[in-house]
Parts: C-alpha cells; structure tokens; sequence
C-alpha cells in the first residue's frame, strides 16, 4: 500500500473524528483497536442487511393479510428487501471508513496487514464483488476476460 494513500488516509480520519480521538486510536501496537473498528463496521454492515430483510418480512406480512397469491408475496418480499434505502448509502461510507481507519492503524502501529481484521474484511468483501464481475464477463465471452486483468 503506498505511502500516500495511508497518508491522506489518516488525514481523513482525523478530520471526521478530531486529532485527539485519532491520536488515542493509533496508540494501539495490539491491534485491538483495528479489531474493535472491525466489529463495528460489521455490526453496521450486517444491520443495514437485516433492516433490509425486516422491511421485507413486513411486506410479505401485508400482502398475506390481504390475501394475495404466495407467489405475489414471495415477489413482494424480495423486491422491497432490495429496494435501497435513504441511509444505505451513508452507512456503508461511514463502514468502509471505519475500516480504512483500522487499516491505517496497523499500518502506523507496524502490524502485518494479514493480521489487520479491517484490511481483511476489506478485501473479503471487495474480493466477492470482483469475483462476481469475473463470473458476469465469463458467462457472457470468455474472450473479453483479459480486459479485466491490470495489465503488467
């Protein structure tokens, strides 16, 4: 990771939360501080998916209550558990920052990002949605996939 990037990285995190608080966060060789950024960007992350899943459940809920087919139901029930919501948007910046954070952390503190719980849930979550572009481009033409590899 380049020097710069964590640089405008912990620029970033000291102005949202204030050099006092991002001070007091880098004082961490442990790692428990990147650990606890970590939960609590999952937390958000997971409570973003499960509010998803109760605006859903009450859809279904109403649509059951005036007796509409199951099908219509089950349609109805995914489609508003994606639908997005006012605060998705917000929610998941203010995550990946916590996690950016915890990143910059280990990086400050000298830890290996593979012991780096920010960096990690990073890269499993980014990981996936590349590994989901790669499968689109496969199924559509298996020639075009070089356009996807950086080139060296």
């Amino acid at each position: 990771m380049a020097v710069g990037a964590v640089d405008a990285a912990v620029a970033q995190a000291a102005r949202y939360a204030g050099d006092r608080a991002w001070n007091r966060l880098t004082v961490d060789s442990s790692g428990r501080n990147c650990k606890g950024l970590a939960r609590l960007a999952r937390a958000a992350l997971d409570g973003k998916d499960w509010l998803h899943d109760r605006i859903g459940d009450l859809v279904s809920f109403l649509l059951e209550w005036l007796s509409t087919p199951r099908v219509v139901r089950v349609f109805g029930k995914e489609v508003a558990k994606r639908i997005p919501l006012p605060w998705d948007q917000q929610l998941v910046a203010v995550s990946r920052g916590m996690q950016i954070a915890g990143i910059a952390v280990c990086m400050i503190n000298g830890r290996k990002l593979t012991k780096c719980e920010c960096f990690i849930d990073v890269v499993v979550e980014e990981g996936k949605e590349r590994v989901r572009q790669l499968m689109d481009w496969a199924a559509k033409d298996w020639r075009n996939l070089e356009q996807l590899v950086p080139a060296a």
